[in-house]
């Protein structure tokens, strides 16, 4: 089932008669471009619904005119003319997460992922009008070819939980815990067998009764990726949130999707690849730790991770140069007085157990300084403002 049923081509202010798209200028791609790594020579696979007009897309033409689609299957309908679909059942959902991996407008002059030299492997595995467990033997199918193929890195932005037509299909909250489904125990299999790091959308249950993310979010060898806003750092609240009974958090990442944790995941699969270029000997696991050390937050929760990852950083890690650290302080006060960098939209502060979030705060202020006071249960807190965090570790 598709995590988002809208597109995001939204761009920002030109940088050097180039415009970027929001989430590759928070993410610092700027700095992967300038090193000129486009993924040359890395295989993705894209595991989507519909590829609607893929061959027509302005934004990919140059994948297919260079010949940089190596493989596509349908596994819905095998016989069916590639590319094709229906918008009302929203198979234009992996053109747009496609156009978010590695898109490029030429008329425009806007780029969209980063990855605009890599091989792609597409699969529709997903149907926009119902939700079957089939769809998840789709999917562990493509998977299959895809690793066979050599492909290095596999963009998920599917996500099942409770959303099937036949409600005895559903999972249960307590199943989503890194073992239990089929797509999580084929992807740990796969990642094992053939090396392949997956790149899985959270999900957007973050705010219905719902709330934790899905599977195959839930695997741990995955790269899960949430959405935070644009101009503060934190989370959206449709983005879903690792279980608190999960050994390891998740998601470990996140980056900026007005729409939803489908356009999140892509983003970071372009910026997977192009760090995978610049330094083929890395495992995927190796990779995955590489994009989490690059975050914004030395210190995750399970609304975001890690924070962003900063393409910038993690160039420097790869070439061992130092890198800026997030500031944290200890307190045995029950309040703090923060200084801000200066005046935020407003502040907003994860009060943790561990790396569970056991309150959020949200502090709209036009100060520099703010009040932060200790909550019950929380044995530290990550402060978030537009321009950076800090973390207190209450005593």
């Amino acid at each position: 089932m598709r995590w988002l049923k809208l597109a995001l081509l939204f761009f920002s202010t030109p940088l050097f008669g180039q415009q970027l798209g929001f989430a590759l200028e928070q993410i610092n791609g700027q700095s992967i471009i300038d090193e000129g790594l486009t993924g040359s020579g890395v295989k993705i696979g894209i595991i989507d619904g519909g590829f609607l007009r893929s061959d027509q897309s302005k934004s990919l033409e140059s994948f297919f005119e260079n010949d940089q689609v190596a493989g596509y299957k349908d596994y819905l309908d095998p016989k069916a003319k590639p590319f094709y679909g229906k918008s009302a059942f929203d198979d234009v959902h992996g053109t747009e997460v496609w156009e978010l991996i590695g898109g490029f407008n030429e008329t425009r002059n806007v780029q969209y992922g980063l990855a605009t030299g890599a091989t792609y492997y597409l699969a529709r595995t997903d149907h926009g009008g119902y939700e079957r467990r089939q769809e998840e033997k789709y999917a562990i199918k493509a998977m299959e070819w895809m690793a066979k193929e050599g492909v290095k890195i596999i963009n998920i932005s599917l996500g099942y939980n409770f959303g099937f037509n036949d409600k005895r299909e559903n999972y249960k909250q307590n199943q989503i815990d890194g073992k239990s489904t089929i797509m999580t125990k084929a992807i740990e299999k796969i990642t094992e067998k053939y090396g392949v790091l997956f790149v899985i959308a959270a999900g957007n249950d973050g705010n219905n009764g719902w709330e934790i993310l899905g599977s195959p979010g839930d695997a741990k060898s995955a790269l899960t990726v949430g959405s935070t806003k644009l101009k503060v750092w934190d989370g959206m609240n449709y983005s879903s949130k690792g279980p608190n009974w999960l050994e390891y958090v998740k998601p470990e990442i996140s980056c900026y999707s007005s729409l939803g944790t489908s356009f999140s995941a892509p983003i970071i699969t372009g910026l997977a690849a192009c760090l995978l270029e610049k330094d083929s000997t890395l495992s995927a696991q190796d990779l995955k730790q590489l994009i989490i050390n690059s975050g914004s937050l030395m210190h995750p929760n399970n609304h975001i991770g890690y924070g962003v990852p900063d393409g910038r950083k993690a160039l420097n890690l790869l070439a061992e140069k130092e890198v800026e650290t997030n500031n944290q302080l200890s307190s045995d006060k029950k309040s703090e007085i923060i200084q801000l960098d200066e005046p935020s939209i407003y502040v907003s502060i994860y009060h943790k157990s561990g790396w569970e979030v056991v309150k959020k705060e949200i502090i709209r202020t036009n100060k520099s300084s703010i009040k932060v006071k200790r909550k019950d249960g929380a044995d530290s807190s990550t402060i978030i403002w537009q321009g950076g965090s800090l973390e207190v570790f209450w005593k």
